[in-house]
């Protein structure tokens, strides 16, 4: 652009303009050292304070004014987020919900793997068979081995002791010493038994793993390769009976003075037990028993006398088996298609009845007459014999008879004396 005015006519103008627009640039330049500057100042004096006293609240230089603008809006974002927190938690719940439903592979148990079924073990735990034998417990004698096929026995271990639980796995015998209250495991072929566990009250054996519960009632599980004990659950003072054992958790009973609690806890002892069935009363569920995810009990009924139920994990409804059982004293015992249970049909006559779940039919297989209140009969089931143990009253006769599954109560043997008879 030209500053004369034969090329320009506007040169003053312009001349001026220029001059404007310089001065508001140096201006600009000058008010922005300025500003720089005094950042830099408060930089330094905030270094010097946390310097001096680390303490000093920052807060208290800032306007009263400028503070009541902000805090509100600090509080409601911070009462937004602890409400949000809040919910997430209480999402959890303060109990641990009831584990009603399990996948039905959790109950595929190897029969093979079984010490013995879970009804003997519930009912004293005195016999037991494998593939070739039946073993049964006679207390103050020892174990006896009785050979269905020829009918010839023998005893294999010799105590005077009391025994209980006996399971049979692979080469060895499991049994609890009543004495002492020791879990032993026998070989077969030996007479030397070795102590596995102390303060045992009864035990079940599945696959490698024994559970018992001890006498200050903890459910424990150990591994008969390591022969570590482990704890699974603890319940002070209050009585537990194992029910039931699936591929991954074992299920108990818990009794208190009036009530009976249904209790799961997982074999490895990573999680807390919860309830598997809502509690009861102890009247009105008897001598629970689980066998492949099926529980077997005894219901109350509104004449006094009991119905005998099957209720398969995870159903609506539990199916009746039997109705109208007198006062049942011992657990039942399954084996297959069929269940066994002890009744008294008439007065003083106890029967033990075999039950085909399939058909519905019933079969008395032994019958003990002129029982008295407090007997302490029970059943055991052991392959193709079933037996009635105990006595018939607190000073009563003792009973010790068996019969095969062929021949039910038309023949009977007794036990005595070391021998059987007809």
């Amino acid at each position: 652009m030209k500053d004369n005015y034969f090329d320009n006519p506007n040169t003053d103008e312009n001349r001026i303009e220029r001059q404007k627009k310089k001065k508001k640039g140096s201006f600009g330049k000058t008010l922005l050292m300025i500003v720089g500057m005094l950042i830099i100042a408060f930089a330094a004096f905030i270094i010097t304070i946390k310097v001096i006293s680390p303490d000093f609240d920052l807060v208290s230089l800032v306007p009263k004014q400028v503070m009541s603008v902000i805090k509100p809006q600090q509080e409601t974002q911070t009462a937004e987020l602890t409400t949000e927190k809040t919910t997430v938690t209480t999402t959890v719940p303060s109990t641990r919900e009831a584990l009603t439903y399990l996948p039905i592979e959790d109950f595929a148990t190897d029969e093979a793997k079984k010490g013995n079924q879970l009804g003997n073990i519930l009912n004293g735990g005195l016999v037991g068979s494998d593939l070739n034998y039946v073993y049964h417990i006679v207390n103050g004698e020892g174990i006896y081995r009785f050979y269905p096929a020829t009918e010839s026995y023998s005893r294999i271990y010799k105590t005077a002791d009391k025994l209980c639980s006996l399971n049979l796995r692979g080469d060895y015998l499991f049994f609890v010493n009543r004495r002492n209250d020791k879990l032993y495991r026998l070989q077969k072929s030996s007479q030397k038994a070795e102590a596995l566990a102390d303060n045992v009250r009864h035990a079940y054996v599945y696959d490698s793993k024994v559970f018992y519960v001890t006498k200050d009632n903890r459910m424990c599980v150990m591994s008969l390769d390591s022969l570590k004990e482990k704890t699974l659950y603890n319940s002070v003072d209050e009585t537990m009976n194992i029910v039931g054992v699936s591929l991954k958790r074992v299920f108990f009973t818990i009794d208190g003075i009036s009530q009976t609690k249904f209790m799961t806890v997982d074999i490895k002892g990573k999680k807390n037990a919860q309830e598997f069935r809502a509690p009861c009363s102890k009247e009105e569920v008897l001598s629970p028993v689980m066998e492949n995810g099926f529980l077997y009990y005894f219901e109350l009924q509104e004449n006094g006398s009991y119905n005998l139920c099957r209720y398969k994990y995870g159903a609506k409804d539990a199916v009746t088996l039997a109705e109208n059982i007198s006062a049942p004293s011992v657990y039942p015992i399954t084996d297959k298609n069929r269940v066994f249970y002890a009744t008294s049909k008439k007065e003083n006559r106890l029967n033990m009845v075999e039950l085909n779940m399939n058909s519905g039919e019933e079969k008395v297989m032994l019958s003990v007459s002129g029982v008295g209140e407090g007997n302490t009969l029970t059943v055991q089931h052991g392959d193709s014999y079933d037996f009635i143990i105990g006595k018939k009253s607190g000073d009563g006769k003792k009973v010790y008879v068996a019969s095969g599954i062929y021949t039910g109560s038309t023949n009977v043997m007794s036990f005595k004396d070391g021998n059987w008879s007809y």
